[in-house]
């Protein structure tokens, strides 16, 4: 404000003092006082040199999803939130109930109960970034761009680990396919592998849930892509591998109504220790315990800076999307111009995004996991 305002006063100056030329000596004259003042250096730090915050806040908002498209398909809770931190979304009740041929009146009157969903966003900031000699930086929007891009990249991959550890799922299938040391991603031994009949799975369990034929997806992490390609190829049925697969490419696309998204990493367990459910097709965590590892933990362990479990199990996730929700709420960037300190400047983001599964019977999101042996 400091800056804008000094510069502000010193155009003002400027133009009262070629007006005043302009009076004494004609309009020509003053012309030339105003355009000679345009000559003068801008002082480092005035409102030709300085970064304007919102150019990089609307940077992070519009690259969010770069990468991470998954996350747009789901319902976008963004207009619920209130001051950029909480999301209030009032939600129905159930319906009145219908009766075919009443005989009994009065008929029964009722209050539909409407409930309120509220839940917190999740806070991410960058560590904060020192750019020495900033006055060169700043002329430069590419130069300024090229230092900020990485820490961009790895904000949008935090948020977008955090949004899937936030949708993930209740109840789970187990990947079908032979176990072998060969599907093995993290931890040690052997693990079953992904294969097309385990589609078959997720398809009945979610027409049996009554979830929406369309958009339907499932996410996998690239090795359990791979070896999902490597059923379709191996499959003796070639008019299946002509219709999902491509091979100029190696991508398959669809299957069983499920649009397929490959990302590098999904979620992983530190376990597969479930149980099926009573009558059903799918299983749950043993004795409630999610052991799902934290988007933080998974992280280090992408990383190598950490080691997971040697039962560890990768998983992905199917989900519809109308069952899981988004919301976006403030992005900030912090600036320090100038630091006496640091001889440069600092600047940091901030931004706030939370999600959620739609139904509070988590149906409508299915996990599909490895299963651990240990021979």
């Amino acid at each position: 404000m400091k800056n804008l305002m000094r510069f502000i006063s010193t155009l003002m100056v400027a133009v009262i003092v070629a007006l005043g030329v302009g009076t004494a000596f004609g309009a020509g004259a003053g012309v030339a006082v105003l355009g000679a003042s345009a000559l003068v250096k801008v002082p480092a730090g005035s409102l030709g040199m300085s970064v304007v915050p919102e150019i990089w806040t609307d940077y992070i908002v519009e690259n969010l999803f770069k990468n991470n498209e998954f996350l747009l398909q789901s319902v976008d809770e963004s207009q619920y939130v209130i001051q950029g931190k909480v999301v209030h979304v009032p939600q129905a009740g159930a319906p009145s109930k219908v009766k075919r041929n009443r005989t009994q009146l009065p008929a029964t009157i009722t209050r539909r109960s409407d409930v309120d969903v509220t839940y917190a966003l999740d806070e991410f900031t960058t560590d904060p970034r020192f750019i020495p000699d900033a006055d060169k930086v700043q002329l430069s929007y590419d130069k300024m761009n090229s230092c900020m891009t990485e820490d961009m990249s790895y904000l949008r991959q935090v948020i977008a680990d955090s949004m899937l550890y936030t949708w993930r799922p209740k109840y789970f299938i187990k990947a079908s396919k032979t176990k072998s040391s060969d599907y093995t991603i993290h931890g040690s031994n052997l693990r079953t592998g992904v294969c097309v009949d385990d589609f078959v799975k997720a398809k009945a369990v979610f027409n049996k849930w009554g979830i929406p034929k369309e958009d339907r997806y499932v996410l996998l992490p690239t090795e359990m892509y791979n070896q999902l390609c490597n059923d379709v190829r191996n499959a003796t049925n070639e008019n299946l591998m002509t219709a999902v697969y491509n091979p100029v490419n190696g991508s398959l696309e669809k299957l069983e109504g499920f649009t397929i998204i490959e990302r590098q990493t999904a979620l992983l367990a530190s376990n597969s220790t479930l149980t099926q459910v009573t009558g059903k097709p799918y299983f749950e965590w043993t004795s409630g315990n999610d052991l799902t590892y934290t988007p933080e933990d998974y992280e280090d362990i992408d990383a190598g800076e950490k080691a997971a479990a040697t039962q560890a199990c990768a998983y992905g996730l199917f989900w519809q999307k109308s069952m899981v929700r988004r919301a976006l709420g403030e992005t900030k960037m912090f600036e320090n111009e100038g630091d006496p300190t640091y001889y440069g400047d600092v600047y940091s983001f901030l931004n706030r995004m939370g999600g959620r599964r739609s139904r509070g019977d988590a149906k409508g999101v299915l996990g599909l996991i490895q299963e651990y042996h240990a021979s």
